[in-house]
């Protein structure tokens, strides 16, 4: 009986052995697919409209005309890009899109180094760049990235008006422009 037991038990461990043994080998395949659109988003943090500067009398007679910024909200520039495999990097552009700035008066515009928020290869600030009717470059170099969304996220842009010509500056009242910022391929 011992002898029965012993083979009953070598059958029965070779039956599951075996049987363990090709299940092992057995495997299905699924294939995965996806796709990543090109993407180039921009966005101005916080949506609050205007950026607001006044030109003030001199305090003396024969004193220059002072510049000062009414409004102390800081705007941050917020954008997504992705790029084409061995594609160009990106610049974000600011213009003037509607309106036009007074003769006599000058408007720039700086970016700050991106947030620490964000992916690698955000783009870096080209400098103080003054504004114009063209587009001119405020951000460049920006590869595969995002910023964050939000205040505080991406790049700070700071606004500076400034007299270029006194001799062509006339009394308007208010004057308003927009500056429209795009993001495009280098």
């Amino acid at each position: 009986m011992k002898n029965v037991m012993k083979y009953l038990m070598v059958v029965w461990v070779t039956l599951i052995g075996g049987w363990s043994a090709s299940a092992q080998w057995n495997s299905g395949y699924v294939n995965v697919r996806f796709s990543l659109p090109e993407i180039a988003l921009v966005d101005i943090e916080p949506d609050l409209g205007n950026v607001e500067f006044a030109i003030a009398a001199p305090g003396v007679a024969g004193g220059e005309p002072v510049v000062e910024h009414v409004s102390n909200e800081t705007v941050w520039i917020n954008y997504t890009s992705a790029i084409l495999k061995n594609g160009s990097r990106r610049s974000i552009n600011a213009q003037i899109s509607e309106g036009s700035i007074p003769d006599g008066i000058s408007l720039y515009i700086q970016a700050s180094v991106a947030s620490a928020f964000g992916s690698e290869n955000q783009g870096s600030p080209v400098g103080k760049v003054q504004i114009t009717s063209q587009p001119h470059p405020v951000i460049s170099g920006i590869g595969s990235c995002f910023t964050g969304d939000g205040i505080g996220k991406g790049h700070e842009i700071q606004y500076f008006l400034e007299i270029s010509d006194f001799e062509q500056i006339k009394s308007i009242g208010e004057q308003v422009f927009t500056v429209m910022y795009t993001i495009t391929d280098n």
